[in-house]
């Protein structure tokens, strides 16, 4: 018995290991798309991306930063809303109103960057490049779904 369950635990790790590597493949796949998506659509030149893409990784890495470590409380709240009272849906609350502050300035810094190197015309043209991207997973996902 204690063998069974030693190898069904090994067995379930090495599941849970692999499919790790796939999610990071396939999260470095879209990086990758996305990368490729951005740049043809705001063609840059070589002076420009390579300047922008230090601004432009730094600001997702903390964006990235401030939805892992704020965004985690707020979502669970949103999923057992049923069950929250109402002192810790204020707190949720008044989370999320901060994370989107956080967010807009963060934003705003970005932008102060950016301005430095590219155009405010390609500032806009990145927002739309990340919308048209954002749309074009979605519909991917979408179509996998309905083929599957």
């Amino acid at each position: 018995m204690k063998i069974a369950v030693y190898f069904s635990f090994i067995f379930l790790l090495a599941f849970s290991a692999q499919a790790q590597k796939m999610h990071d493949k396939d999260d470095e796949k879209i990086k990758s798309l996305k990368v490729a998506h951005i740049t043809k659509s705001l063609d840059l030149t070589e002076s420009e991306a390579a300047k922008f893409w230090v601004i432009y990784n730094k600001y997702e890495k903390k964006n990235d930063e401030l939805y892992s470590s704020q965004w985690c409380d707020v979502k669970n709240g949103l999923e057992t809303v049923e069950n929250v009272d109402e002192k810790t849906a204020k707190t949720l609350v008044e989370q999320y109103i901060n994370i989107k502050k956080e967010s807009a300035q963060l934003k705003a810094e970005f932008v102060k960057e950016l301005e430095k190197v590219i155009s405010y015309r390609k500032i806009l043209a990145l927002k739309k490049a990340e919308n048209d991207f954002h749309r074009i997973l979605i519909k991917q996902y979408k179509d996998d779904q309905t083929n599957n």
